[in-house]
Parts: C-alpha cells; structure tokens; sequence
C-alpha cells in the first residue's frame, strides 16, 4: 500500500450513518479514519505545491437515511494524471468498511477492484479544482507546470 508515500487510489464503500460527526464533514472524517488506522498517518487534504491527499464527494454522503456509498480518496497527488495514466500507474485498493462494536473494520475486497477502478477513472485525480491550485502554486514556485513526465524524471 502506500505506506511509503507512493500514490493510490483508496475507494470505500461505508454506510454514511455510521460515520461520526457532523453531517457535511462526513467524506473527510471516513479519510481521516481510514488514514489513521489502516496507514497509520495523517489525512492530509491541505492542497500544495507538493503532495496532498483529496477527497472525490458522493452524491447523498449527508444522508440522514442509512444508505452506503462509494467514497474515494486520492493519497499523495504529486502531479496531474490523464486517465489512461490513471488507471496504469496508481495502485487501487477497494475496501468494505464497518463499523463493528463502535470498532472500525476495513476489509479488502479484490473482487470489487476492476468495477470500482473503472467507475472511479471517470474522477480526475487528485480532483479537478485542486489541481487547478497545485498547477498555479506550482507554476508560482517553478516557473513551469509540473506532469508525470518531469515528476518520475
């Protein structure tokens, strides 16, 4: 996994009343779960010109009903992907979460990852806005805009 700072594609299925808190902090607080006790590090959402993790929101998260949805996370965007990169460089791992006994469980399921991975390919990685403001910061600290290419060089 990317434990060593390696970038990935984390997608969740969860039922949205099981996440703590409030209502619309619901797909950052599941990150920050799954960050904490699956990879023992920090959520870290704040966009830079270096890495961050974002968050890709489902449709109906603030739900007061106990539906489950897919949420997925891209962990340390370091640079801009086109799809077909997307798909054939960044690991994917798909997880079934619950909460068990106020305990949360992340099972991983390898029989959902081709549906999820290409469900999920339709989400620009690292999201689209974010990448906006790392192209920008980007762009302000070099001088040029950095992609695949010049960041695996």
């Amino acid at each position: 996994m990317e434990r060593n700072g390696k970038e990935s594609r984390i997608i969740v299925r969860a039922r949205i009343t099981d996440i703590p808190g409030e209502l619309c902090r619901r797909p950052i607080t599941l990150g920050e779960i799954f960050c904490t006790e699956i990879l023992g590090r920090s959520f870290n959402t704040k966009v830079s010109a270096s890495t961050f993790d974002a968050v890709h929101i489902p449709h109906g998260f603030d739900s007061d009903k106990p539906v489950k949805r897919w949420f997925i996370y891209d962990l340390n965007v370091a640079c801009n992907l086109e799809e077909q990169e997307l798909l054939a460089s960044i690991p994917h791992h798909v997880y079934q979460a619950s909460l068990v006994d106020n305990q949360w469980m992340f099972v991983e399921r390898d029989t959902w990852l081709s549906n999820a991975k290409s469900y999920c390919a339709m989400f620009c990685w690292g999201g689209r806005e974010e990448q906006k403001i790392t192209e920008a910061l980007r762009k302000k600290e070099t001088g040029f805009i950095a992609s695949a290419s010049t960041i695996n060089s």
